[in-house]
């Protein structure tokens, strides 16, 4: 086998991978929208932030039940019972925490010396009381108009939040990382991507290295700028919109383009790997699922770069010769 071939079959099972790592994202975001993933999350890590064992808790309940907040949660108008929204921005969770001290507080929040003693006598958590009130006694340390002061201790409260949703955030990342590996196996099992097979069938068809090839050029022509904005992403969420128009190409050539070495034969499925029965090729499929989980659950984004760096590896020297 010489390099071209092998350049080819890298690239055609590059981009199998990033097929399935796209269809690997769709069906856990489907999952994430229906059961309100990072909703639910959300209002976890912020139960935990106010001192709360969980989302059931009266003081968060009673945060949600703010106005600024119950906005933010478009669902709720389609649905009998809703989680919450599944971002609040840290000056809304400033203003309402804000709302929910003065609501169980016996003074009004004219000064910051009356939070503060609305805080003592609030009956709130411990933890949460003591992170207020130094807080506040930071916000009463700038010499400035009780205006200002109390403008600066929703600042102060809007930092805290943003830096405690930064490590929820982390694990909110890791556990998705999990549904992910997790969806990966279920998705290379039942849609038998065995990728020993796969690159055993790309060794010996010429004619499908070639059409996957051009299927992956007309993608790429297609989305001149999907690198950049890859390169420029600054989060998951980002990386996954660059990608985007990479769903509707592939969409489009898949039309006429000819099956991949994936699937079941269900009149004869074990036809092709399991022929003959045995321990050996048993292993071989198993070890060819577990390959192929662990490279889609590497994602999309990763493997349209590498699919990008070589394509630019090909291009680099000489194009080969069809002799």
């Amino acid at each position: 086998m010489n390099l071209s071939s092998v350049i080819d079959i890298t690239v055609s099972l590059t981009f199998i991978y990033l097929v399935l790592s796209l269809v690997a994202a769709e069906i856990q975001e489907i999952f994430a929208t229906i059961f309100e993933w990072r909703a639910k999350h959300l209002k976890e890590s912020i139960a935990h932030l106010l001192g709360e064992e969980n989302s059931a808790g009266e003081l968060t309940q009673k945060l949600y039940s703010n106005p600024l907040i119950q906005c933010l949660n478009q669902k709720a108008k389609s649905r009998a019972k809703s989680t919450g929204p599944s971002y609040i921005s840290a000056p809304i969770f400033a203003v309402a925490l804000l709302d929910l001290l003065e609501e169980i507080g016996s003074d009004n929040q004219n000064t910051i010396e009356q939070i503060i003693i609305n805080i003592k006598t609030s009956g709130l958590p411990i933890g949460l009381q003591n992170s207020l009130i130094a807080l506040a006694k930071r916000a009463r340390s700038e010499k400035q108009q009780t205006e200002k002061q109390i403008q600066k201790l929703q600042q102060e409260i809007a930092t805290w939040f943003d830096k405690s949703m930064e490590r929820a955030s982390g694990v909110y990342k890791r556990n998705a990382k999990g549904i992910a590996a997790i969806i990966s196996l279920v998705l290379a099992i039942s849609a038998n991507v065995d990728t020993i097979h796969i690159v055993s069938t790309l060794s010996k068809d010429r004619e499908l290295r070639s059409a996957i090839d051009r299927v992956t050029e007309q993608v790429f022509i297609s989305n001149p700028d999907a690198i950049s904005c890859l390169n420029l992403a600054e989060d998951r969420l980002d990386r996954a919109n660059c990608l985007t128009p990479i769903k509707s190409s592939i969409d489009l050539v898949f039309e006429d383009f000819s099956p991949l070495p994936i699937g079941w034969n269900f009149s004869h499925p074990g036809k092709k790997q399991l022929n003959p029965f045995n321990l050996t090729n048993l292993s071989k499929i198993i070890i060819g699922w577990l390959i192929s989980a662990i490279a889609i659950s590497m994602g999309a984004p990763f493997w349209f770069g590498v699919l990008n760096k070589v394509i630019n590896i090909r291009y680099t020297g000489a194009k080969p010769s069809d002799g």
